[in-house]
This record gives C-alpha cells, structure tokens and sequence, in this order.
C-alpha cells in the first residue's frame, strides 16, 4: 500500500478511536457524578491501577507512556478527594509510593469500568461477541506497534482464566492468578 492510500485509513483510524474514548468516558464520568464524585478519566485509570498494587508516580507514568510531570496533578487531586496517598520508602526517601484509600477502593466497588448500560457496551453487543472479539484482537495488534504498546497490553490483559469465565467458556472460578 502506497504512503498516500494509508493516510485516509490512518485519519479515519485517529477519529473513531477519539469517538470510542469519548463515548467510554461520558458513560464512566455519567457513573461517577452518580457516586457525586468527579474524576477525569486519567485520574479513575490511576485509581484501577493501584487498586492493585501500590505505584510510584514514575512506574505509572511508564504505563500509561506519560511523563511524570504530567501525573503530579493527577495524584494531588486523588488525594484532596482522599480517594489515594503518597507514601514513603523508608529504604529510599526518593521513592514516594503512591496507594489507594478504602474510599478509593470502595468507589471503584460502586463505579465500574463499564456497565451493560453504555452506549458502547450497547453497540458492542449489537455487533455480536465474535466481531466484538475481533475487533480488540486488532486494537491489541496496533497498539503493539507503539514502542510501551507490549507493556502496556501485557499490563492491561484480562488474563486469560477469567475472559474464559467472562464469555461462558469455562465453569471454574476466575482467577487462577496466573498471566501468559
């Protein structure tokens, strides 16, 4: 394919994934308002990453292939809200882990990710599984050609034990705590 026959599949490409992430967030931040609480969509994915585990500002910045300077505001806001704190590495006053509160955690209990009710949700179902599954394969795939895209899809993968039990594949219990 010529360089000129890629641009309009590139811009295309550019403005659907601006639309999917509007649409995804309107939907988080419609949930959010409903807990009366407003977050930014960097300021909630901080928050489901240290739902998880405890982070410095510089491991969360490799994540999500930001730069430090950019999360500090971030973090200070999740902390006036009292939803995460920075910590302290008595082995290195340079480290400052950052964690989340029982009120974060009780706020990422009450506000999912995504729920049957978005409009994305909504139109991923009407396109069926099989096309829905395609579809992340091939976001997965392009997001591997960015230089962090591997860290940040091993990072982000749902392991595989639980997308089994999410689409009825298995009848375990999720979770074997295991990644590929």
């Amino acid at each position: 394919m010529q360089e000129g026959e890629f641009f309009p599949i590139a811009a295309d490409i550019q403005l659907y994934a601006a639309l999917l992430l509007k649409f995804f967030n309107q939907g988080l931040e419609a949930r959010l308002r409903e807990q009366g609480e407003t977050l930014s969509s960097l300021q909630y994915g901080i928050l489901r990453m240290l739902q998880f585990e405890t982070l410095t500002i510089s491991e969360i910045s490799q994540r999500l292939g930001l730069d430090p300077s950019a999360l500090v505001r971030a973090i200070d806001a999740l902390e006036r809200k009292r939803l995460a704190e920075r910590g302290s590495d008595p082995r290195d006053r340079r480290r400052n882990p950052v964690h989340i509160t029982d009120k974060g955690k009780d706020l990422m209990v009450a506000v999912p990710i995504i729920t049957p009710q978005d409009p994305t949700w909504q139109a991923l179902a009407a396109m069926g599984l099989e096309t829905a599954v395609q579809l992340r394969n091939l976001l997965r795939q392009l997001i591997q050609q960015f230089p962090e895209g591997r860290m940040v899809v091993e990072i982000a993968a749902i392991p595989p034990d639980l997308e089994q039990f999410i689409l009825g594949e298995q009848d375990s219990e999720p979770f074997s705590g295991q990644r590929d």
